[in-house]
């Protein structure tokens, strides 16, 4: 596995934050303009760029840079009031942690996930995975509103962390946007069925390997290693 360069995705693939991510959107909306939002955008697999946008777009809101970035740093903001939330409402899935710890002592790992970075290490903090992982590594969801892009930004971030070109990257995720971007970037997937999409959905999206849940730490090292080759 050395040499591989391996991107977790953060919601239902490492935890489950009970969707603490949205109300601190909802809340920085409501600080900004006045008004609760009335329409939601879809979440599952997007950018929080592409989310930002939408919930703009789908409240009338005029989608300027000034207003994407207003509503970005209220929603970290918010996110950080509501952090004492997470060790009673979020958890850590079945297995991620010790995957997440033992994949560090074999290869070079990050995260590639829809959040703002910010909200993303907020979401991953009380779960001690921040320790294993080299953040500055990985590719965050304001970078770009499309997902697949951010496969190629993580590649690089990687390159210049470690000084070498990573050939062979997988990333492991819940959804088929994650399936996704790995396949039209070039990069292998390990699917896992812990979000709202079932196995079949996944398999179905074209993932390299799918799995139940990380909870079998030899199923995902294999997993890994399979959706590298």
């Amino acid at each position: 596995m050395d040499g591989v360069l391996v991107l977790w995705d953060v919601d239902h693939t490492l935890v489950n934050v009970d969707g603490l991510g949205r109300e601190a959107y909802d809340l920085a909306f409501t600080r900004r303009f006045g008004v609760a939002p009335a329409h939601q955008p879809p979440m599952a697999g997007r950018t929080d760029r592409a989310i930002a946008k939408d919930m703009l777009r789908f409240n009338a809101v005029p989608v300027t840079e000034g207003n994407l970035e207003d509503l970005r740093a209220g929603a970290e903001a918010a996110m950080d009031e509501l952090a004492h939330l997470l060790p009673v409402r979020a958890r850590a899935l079945p297995g991620a942690a010790a995957a997440v710890a033992e994949v560090r002592t074999r290869t070079v790992q990050s995260l590639l996930t829809g959040n703002v970075r910010h909200i993303a290490e907020v979401k991953v903090a009380p779960f001690g995975f921040a320790e294993h992982l080299d953040l500055d590594a990985g590719a965050y969801g304001w970078s770009h509103e499309v997902r697949a892009e951010l496969v190629g930004i993580a590649r690089r971030n990687a390159r210049g962390r470690h000084g070498r070109h990573f050939e062979k990257v997988v990333l492991v995720g819940d959804t088929p946007e994650d399936v996704l971007a790995a396949l039209s970037s070039g990069a292998g997937v390990v699917a896992v069925a812990t979000g709202r999409y079932t196995r079949r959905e996944l398999e179905t999206a074209g993932a390299h390997v799918t799995l139940d849940d990380l909870a079998d730490l030899d199923q995902v090292l294999d997993g890994i290693r399979r959706a590298a080759r």
